[in-house]
């Protein structure tokens, strides 16, 4: 009963009470913050500026498409889950900015869209595909020559410390000995260390590793909600967030956000 009144009320009313909007959460508003600054970073040294394309994929209610949309990039943004596009249609038109939404599986939509961009971005999706390799290089190849592909992973250090947090040292010890598979839960997520990420984006994607970006490091091991800061502490975090991190100090975060550059036609990035 409960799933069909959801349902009701999403396509009659679109409004669920229970989906997590990530537009909206003034937790996910300031972890956006991260994301955006340190792709915007990287976008202005390889060149891509306004009004350059840039595609979402998962971009669930339009946390990152709004904000980029603001800024002038032509965005498009895809996710599986209709209700979610009509909850980032309904932003975009209330912040004034326009956007092109499809809906679908990542993969099957890029096969269907074969358009190539100046910046591909998948933020927080592809830790959960037992696909995850195929839908990188669907991603890759979505990727103008010369343009970035922004996408963040699961650290295996991430996996490690929530099975030691339970005491639970078997899943620890799996997780250590592994690289994807249930955690806990009986979900399936993959995680890897920022050396075999190298590796999956320059020999198999053929990419141009670029760097590997920690995201949420000291809210994730605080135990903290940045959004209950006050202002002033609210920048300082962000700050924080935001400073240089070591090889292996990056790889101590709830994400690891990488960003690749595919070389142009004449094979130089």
């Amino acid at each position: 009963m409960k799933r069909t009144v959801r349902k009701v009320l999403r396509a009659v009313a679109n409004y669920d009470p229970d989906y997590y909007d990530m537009h909206e959460d003034a937790n996910e508003a300031l972890f956006a913050q991260l994301y955006l600054e340190r792709i915007g970073r990287h976008a202005e040294t390889a060149g891509i500026r306004p009004p350059s394309t840039v595609l979402e994929a998962g971009c669930q209610a339009g946390r990152l498409v709004i904000p980029l949309a603001k800024q002038g990039f032509r965005v498009t943004g895809v996710d599986t889950l209709g209700f979610g596009l009509r909850r980032a249609q309904a932003h975009a038109k209330a912040a004034g900015v326009e956007a092109t939404f499809l809906r679908g599986d990542i993969v099957d939509v890029l096969r269907r869209h074969p358009q190539q961009y100046d910046l591909v971005i998948c933020a927080e999706v592809v830790y959960l595909s037992r696909d995850y390799r195929q839908m990188l290089q669907a991603l890759a190849q979505a990727v103008r020559p010369g343009g970035l592909l922004c996408v963040s992973h699961r650290p295996k250090f991430y996996y490690l410390i929530e099975a030691l947090r339970q005491y639970d040292i078997e899943t620890a010890a799996r997780v250590l000995a592994t690289g994807e598979g249930p955690f806990r839960d009986s979900q399936y997520y993959n995680w890897q260390t920022t050396d075999e990420l190298k590796t999956l984006y320059e020999r198999t994607l053929g990419l141009r590793w670029l760097a590997a970006h920690p995201i949420d490091r000291w809210a994730w091991l605080g135990g903290m909600s940045p959004s209950k800061l006050p202002e002033g502490l609210r920048q300082q975090w962000l700050e924080l967030e935001l400073g240089s991190a070591g090889a292996h100090e990056s790889e101590c975060a709830r994400y690891l956000l990488v960003v690749a550059m595919k070389p142009g036609t004449d094979g130089v990035a």
